[in-house]
């Protein structure tokens, strides 16, 4: 007769191997396309980030992140408002709009220091981060530098040309629970209970002894004090 677990240790191996093989087909087979329009904010009114177009990125496979960038160079006066900020220490913004098949619009925002892109010439890398369908679940504005600025003035000549290296990032699988191991386990234990191999099968003495010596001392000492006793008051 097949017991319960033997039938639960079956039902979690297929469970396992069906999610295994439909998170890697996720992961590796599906691809799509994205179009995402990256604005920018170079000055603030109000304390509100006023954004402008910097360009467009077109992915046109996710599963091989095969992507397109196209991106507006600076206007002069552009080029002075973001060093203006990267003297000032303020922040730099970027709003990213996904138009994902189905014409659904998500929007993500990164933000860092002005003076870290101004430090960098404009070279900075944009991660596009999908999750195993294929969906964009973050998008960050990273520099490859690990600068700590606190400040920056640079030439506004170099501050005209974005050099922006796209990755598009997928979801890692993580790793699959034993759970066919655990049943088993149980299953063992279950087993060994049934046989009586967990009794524990010491005398009384043997189980007890560290709870007994003690109490042996105590009432030798206590008989030896009450004979002295007695026998002075002889």
């Amino acid at each position: 007769m097949v017991s319960i677990y033997e039938n639960l240790t079956f039902l979690a191996v297929v469970v396992q191997l069906f999610l295994f093989q439909y998170v890697r087909s996720s992961l590796l087979d599906h691809d799509g396309a994205l179009t995402i329009k990256i604005e920018h904010s170079l000055n603030f009114n109000k304390g509100i980030p006023i954004l402008t177009e910097r360009g467009n990125i077109s992915v046109q496979s996710t599963r091989i992140g095969q992507t397109l960038v196209n991106q507006k160079h600076l206007t002069p006066t552009e080029s002075q408002l973001l060093n203006d900020l990267a003297e000032s220490n303020q922040f730099y913004q970027i709003r990213a709009f996904v138009n994902e098949e189905g014409n659904e619009r998500n929007k993500f925002i990164s933000t860092l220091k002005a003076c870290m892109i101004a430090e960098s010439e404009l070279d900075d890398r944009l991660s596009i981060s999908l999750d195993y369908t294929g969906r964009v679940v973050a998008i960050s504005d990273i520099i490859a530098s690990k600068s700590s600025c606190e400040g920056a003035s640079m030439s506004l000549e170099k501050l005209k040309y974005f050099t922006s290296t796209v990755y598009v990032r997928h979801t890692e699988m993580g790793p699959v629970p034993d759970t066919a191991s655990y049943i088993q386990r149980l299953e063992r234990e279950k087993e060994a209970k049934e046989k009586g191999e967990g009794k524990d099968n010491r005398s009384f003495l043997a189980k007890y002894w560290m709870y007994i010596v003690p109490v042996v001392i105590i009432m030798v000492i206590s008989s030896g004090s009450n004979a002295e006793n007695t026998g002075a008051s002889n």
